[in-house]
């Protein structure tokens, strides 16, 4: 007897009335899907709104005043540099860790490659004992960076001089105006690298003439004389140029009234006047080369007279503004102009220098020229009520005046 066994490989077709039934359900089914489809999409084509695209209107001709910002913009874009100060840390195994001590910004002053901006900006890669190794950078328009070598700087105006080896070809001077005929409600341009952004423009007007800022927090540093501006002043504005609608410099943004620490509305330049007046005396001491120096920078007897002190005061010597950190003079004790909240005390007074009197700066400067680093002076001073004598062991200049 053989047996017979199915065909695992043979298709075998449904057949009967349910099989026929079921294929009918799937055919309407597919049919109820399609109507549903092409309803959804006729909906939706006629419900959307005819789009009709936007027609781009034309701008027409730019205004008489933006064209007078834009212009004076391209004038002087290219007088800004960006600046930098980088110190160096030793750290383990001989190596050194770089970071930025500050940045902000100068402007071009002549083809030689002088560079002007604030004191404040430089000052801690210059006199901060502290810091090692310590680098100035300028960035010129053409993105090209610059070491800078720190020529002197003018501490009673917040301005120092920097010189870059750059060829004249790359360099632009700006524009020198007159802070003479000033006045509150003329408009001014001011340029920096807030936070920054390189070459920034911000616009204001003149809000105030000769105002006087306190720049630290003890009070016993400020600024007079100052153009006040609500110009946007941001960090990084430091000392770079306040222009007037001609394109001309008329100051030095130098510092700003805030509770914040940005912009509120209050800044202030130093004029150009005091700015060229600095510059000079910088480039003539730089000129002279001394080879010491005590460290002070000294009140001016127009503004002591200002200030309300008697002639005969003034005329007993000279009086110390400022003492640097890190001089001759700081290491000696000396003091130098301190305001309070309620007044302002005088800083100690140099009546001679080796027996000698001295009356006048020029007296006072004459006379450490012709000394070298390492000498010992002994200054008559006057502190308040008291007078006496102090050795001075003299240190070899960073030209601060």
């Amino acid at each position: 007897m053989s047996s017979q066994y199915p065909d695992p490989t043979e298709s075998r077709a449904p057949h009967g009335p349910g099989a026929a039934a079921n294929g009918w359900l799937v055919v309407v089914l597919v049919v109820l899907i399609a109507v549903l489809a092409f309803r959804t999409v006729s909906s939706t084509f006629k419900n959307r709104p005819n789009y009709t695209p936007r027609i781009v209107t034309a701008r027409g001709e730019l205004g008489a005043d933006e064209k007078e910002t834009i212009d004076v913009f391209k004038q002087a874009a290219d007088c800004v540099v960006f600046i930098r100060s980088k110190g160096y840390q030793p750290i383990m195994y001989g190596g050194a860790a770089e970071h930025e001590l500050a940045s902000g910004t100068g402007f071009v002053w002549d083809e030689s490659g002088h560079i002007v901006t604030n004191l404040h900006v430089v000052r801690d890669a210059v006199f901060n004992e502290n810091i090692q190794l310590s680098q100035l950078e300028v960035q010129l328009s053409d993105s090209s960076v610059w070491d800078a070598q720190f020529i002197g700087a003018v501490y009673g105006r917040d301005i120092a001089v920097l010189k870059i080896s750059a060829q004249p070809s790359l360099l632009t001077p700006i524009t020198i105006g007159t802070s003479d005929d000033l006045q509150v409600g003329q408009k001014v341009l001011a340029i920096g690298n807030p936070f920054g952004f390189d070459r920034t423009l911000s616009t204001g007007i003149i809000g105030g003439l000769n105002r006087s800022v306190v720049t630290n927090s003890n009070e016993d540093e400020f600024l007079d004389g100052l153009i006040q501006t609500d110009a946007a002043i941001n960090p990084g504005n430091s000392g770079g140029p306040l222009l007037d609608s001609a394109g001309r410099l008329i100051g030095v943004n130098t510092a700003i009234v805030s509770t914040s620490g940005a912009s509120a509305g209050l800044g202030f330049a130093v004029p150009v006047n005091d700015v060229m007046t600095a510059v000079a005396e910088v480039m003539e001491a730089a000129s002279q080369k001394p080879s010491a120096e005590l460290g002070i920078g000294l009140l001016d007897p127009e503004l002591g007279r200002e200030l309300g002190l008697p002639p005969e005061i003034l005329e007993q010597g000279v009086i110390i503004r400022n003492v640097y950190a890190g001089t001759a003079a700081a290491d000696a004790g000396l003091r130098g102009l301190r305001r309070t909240s309620f007044q302002l005390i005088l800083g100690d007074q140099i009546t001679a220098i080796d027996g000698v009197q001295v009356k006048t700066s020029e007296q006072l400067q004459q006379s450490i020229i012709s000394r070298k680093a390492g000498e010992v002076v002994v200054l008559d001073v006057i502190r308040g009520t008291q007078s006496g004598q102090v050795s001075v062991t003299l240190k070899p200049p960073k030209i601060l005046l």
